[in-house]
């Protein structure tokens, strides 16, 4: 029984709604990850989390086509990077959810770009339709276990987001030395907010795929049972 919605008929999709599957909608985004991760890394993460999510849940868990760009202006003028306005986002995010809930009682937005977070976050609050920001589910203590070069920091293209693509899509993965802007504090919202001069928010050297699996393994664990103890 196929997780992606995207696979299944009609008839199936209604019958699998009316029993009480919940619909996953990643949003992820399109923009440049430095010099060695696809611009599509935070499509990928969030689509890979979503589809393991579902795999990993007691509950039925159909995996929406994911949302393939977001809110990214301060990237724009690193490379490649597909961008949309607020209120495009928004309408777009808030048309595909209320679509989909003419099929099933629940649906939960699954962010992957922090670009994403607030807006996503205001969206939530009109419409009642929860957001997770899936790296969010990850205690910060086990962060700072996994990615201590980067003080347990997200970042941007660093050893988080390197080490989760090393476990997801290692082909896809670029080698050799990389210029990157350290973390000098954990988490700082407000750390280098144009990405300085590479583009990238800690050191992707660091990474490995032990760590990124790790990190994701934690993730899904935590989205699984976030959707198995919801009503």
């Amino acid at each position: 029984m196929s997780a992606r919605l995207l696979e299944v008929s009609r008839v199936e999709a209604g019958e699998r709604g009316r029993a009480g599957a919940v619909c996953l909608l990643p949003v992820g985004s399109l923009e440049q990850h430095g010099e060695h991760l696809p611009v599509g890394t935070d499509s990928l993460l969030v689509e890979s989390v979503a589809l393991r999510t579902a795999a990993l849940a007691r509950r039925d868990v159909l995996v929406a086509p994911t949302v393939w760009t977001g809110l990214s202006p301060h990237h724009v003028r690193l490379g490649l990077t597909v961008t949309l306005e607020p209120e495009l986002l928004l309408g777009l995010v808030r048309s595909i959810v209320g679509s989909l809930r003419l099929w099933f009682s629940r649906v939960v937005i699954v962010n992957g770009h922090g670009g994403n977070r607030g807006w996503l976050a205001a969206l939530a609050l009109v419409e009642e339709c929860p957001v997770v920001n899936y790296w969010e589910l990850v205690e910060p203590s086990l962060l700072r276990e996994l990615f201590p070069v980067d003080l347990g920091s997200i970042g941007h293209a660093g050893q988080t987001e390197t080490s989760a693509m090393l476990a997801t899509a290692p082909d896809l993965v670029g080698a050799g030395p990389m210029a990157f802007e350290p973390i000098t504090r954990a988490n700082d919202p407000l750390l280098l907010p144009d990405m300085g001069a590479s583009g990238v928010l800690g050191d992707p050297s660091a990474a490995s795929a032990h760590t990124g699996e790790r990190f994701l393994a934690a993730a899904c664990h935590g989205l699984a049972e976030l959707l198995d103890s919801s009503g």
